[in-house]
């Protein structure tokens, strides 16, 4: 599994991504867990996230990892905060010492344009509208890269991504930080946006 880029985005908190290039069986032979997924691909990319969780916190015990009832993988009792997230050709973890942590890597294609309506507020429909549309693409994926992001975060079930996750900036450059708020019923939250752009995908960490 070739390195693929690291960040350190504070003392507590870190994230990776890696690009997968090895066969199922390489997961299998290593990892020795069981996953009920029948799809040789997505797989692949769920145990390669895994993986990577184990190398950037060896004493990880893997096969102690449930889900939560929204979704996210956690480990009971665990004195620390991680999250996965996977995409074609690429597995991604942040973890923090501290906090709750939330991440997500996608892929930057046009079938976004399609589900845009279904995430964006009203402001960030503004900033987008008055990009270029090679910008406008690459905007998009970075919303909706980091509203997958600040679910993961907040861990709570009810969430309209549209109205509660509110982005308050354009990601410009490579990498970078976007403010952006939660409200959600009677909390107000801040939160910060790390995100790394490749040619092909984008991936943002969401942190307090």
């Amino acid at each position: 599994m070739p390195f693929f880029y690291q960040q350190n985005i504070n003392e507590t908190n870190h994230f990776a991504i890696w690009a997968i290039q090895e066969p199922l069986s390489y997961f299998e032979e290593e990892m020795e867990l069981l996953v009920d997924i029948q799809n040789p691909e997505r797989k692949i990319q769920h145990l390669a996230a895994r993986w990577l969780l184990k190398m950037m916190m060896p004493e990880m015990e893997l096969d102690k990892i449930e889900i939560a009832p929204n979704g996210k993988p956690w480990i009971p009792g665990g004195d620390f905060h991680f999250s996965l997230s996977h995409c074609k050709g690429y597995a991604a973890v942040a973890v923090s010492d501290t906090d709750p942590i939330g991440m997500d890597i996608e892929i930057i294609h046009e079938r976004i344009l399609k589900v845009a309506h279904k995430f964006l507020h009203k402001s960030e429909k503004e900033l987008v509208d008055s990009l270029t549309p090679e910008k406008q693409l690459k905007q998009l994926a970075f919303y909706w890269a980091a509203k997958e992001a600040m679910y993961k975060m907040f861990e709570q079930n009810g969430i309209d991504f549209s109205e509660h996750f509110i982005i308050e900036g354009i990601a410009e450059g490579t990498v970078g930080v976007v403010p952006a708020l939660i409200r959600h019923k009677e909390v107000v939250l801040k939160v910060q946006l790390n995100y790394y752009f490749e040619a092909d995908f984008v991936c943002v960490t969401s942190l307090r």
